[in-house]
């Protein structure tokens, strides 16, 4: 046996004013979850940004060493180092042996100065030659 219902208008304005309801007590709800997230986040960063600061204090007063501030970094999920690129200018005296003037400046300016050898805590460096003075 097959039953037919027989809606009426009403009852589909009824039904639809239902779902709209909810429709929007969702998007309400996913606000409001949105901006709890959004709060928890900030919160979580400022005692990132807090803890950060007292490691790095702590380890400049030497009330906690190296590794513990590394462990703490590594928890909490900060870096202890900052890079900063710093343009140096370095002025070098080079002795060459050469059979003339133009032989010597050649000489200068085969120098690979990227492969000058460096340690921690510099992790790049390059070079180029601005004048030679004679």
């Amino acid at each position: 046996m097959i039953t037919t219902t027989n809606a009426t208008e009403d009852f589909l304005k009824a039904t639809i004013a239902k779902q709209e309801e909810r429709i929007n007590d969702l998007v309400l709800h996913s606000q409001r979850l949105a901006q709890r997230d959004y709060d928890t986040a900030g919160t979580l960063q400022k005692l990132r940004d807090d803890l950060h600061e007292w490691t790095m204090n702590a380890l400049e007063e030497a009330s906690i060493n190296e590794a513990e501030a590394q462990e703490i970094a590594d928890i909490v999920g900060f870096e202890l180092t900052q890079e900063f690129e710093l343009e140096v200018s370095v002025q070098y005296s080079i002795t060459v042996n050469a059979k003339n003037l133009e032989e010597a400046q050649n000489a200068i300016h085969d120098l690979d100065l990227d492969s000058i050898s460096y340690d921690e805590p510099i992790t790049y460096l390059s070079g180029t030659i601005d004048r030679i003075d004679i």
